[in-house]
């Protein structure tokens, strides 16, 4: 029998924070052409944002707070504005020629939307899911998600909640397999936003890179 898992009643504060930071650098990369304005400019304001987050939650998630959860959300839909608007913009590109982009350039800004898109979703998915963390912390919340912890009790005791690693992996196999491999969404929000993400996930793969593979041909 496998040894069950055992995880703390919330999710530290620093994974959150360290992936946002893993999209701060992967945003250093994205091109100019790609942003209609200094790219520097939103870094900042994701920067700062971060930084509030993390005085407002110096540790973990001991209580709710509708001004944690309202400041992360904040965060996260910076950082999809961002990414969706840089591969809008890369669309456009590559349907009237007019970026000039080889295709070394392409492959490169393509992966960074990419993986970006990966850690966005993860982020959301962890302020989704049961209503954001602390929610989750205090017992009292509705699953958007099922794990395979939470519907066998041999890999897991009844006080297992998923922390920012289960959510990292849901969102990079959603958009690798276009399907979750080891959590099942169980709510019509979820099912949408996994959606949304697989079909960003296919236009990247569809469009964008198979251009980019034609030029370097």
């Amino acid at each position: 029998m496998p040894n069950k898992i055992f995880r703390r009643t919330h999710d530290p504060i620093w994974h959150l924070q360290l992936g946002v930071v893993v999209v701060v650098v992967l945003q250093l990369f994205t091109a100019p052409a790609l942003l209609p304005y200094n790219k520097y400019v939103i870094i900042l304001l994701e920067a700062g944002l971060l930084a509030i987050l993390g005085i407002v939650t110096p540790d973990a998630y001991h209580h709710v707070s509708n001004r944690r959860r309202a400041l992360a959300l904040t965060l996260i839909g910076v950082i999809a504005f961002d990414n969706i608007l840089s591969l809008l913009l890369l669309l456009e590109a590559l349907i009237t020629h007019n970026g000039g982009f080889s295709g070394p350039q392409l492959l490169i800004n393509a992966v960074v939307i990419y993986v970006t898109n990966i850690f966005m979703f993860a982020l959301l998915y962890w302020e989704m899911d049961g209503g954001g963390p602390d929610r989750r912390a205090t017992g009292k919340w509705y699953e958007d998600f099922m794990f395979t912890q939470m519907a066998n009790p041999r890999f897991a005791d009844k006080r297992w909640l998923p922390g920012f690693t289960d959510y990292l992996y849901l969102s990079s196999t959603n958009v690798t397999n276009f399907a979750s491999a080891d959590a099942v969404p169980l709510t019509h929000l979820a099912k949408m936003v996994m959606m949304t993400q697989a079909l960003v996930s296919v236009a990247l793969t569809v469009l964008v890179l198979a251009r980019a593979i034609s030029i370097l041909h």
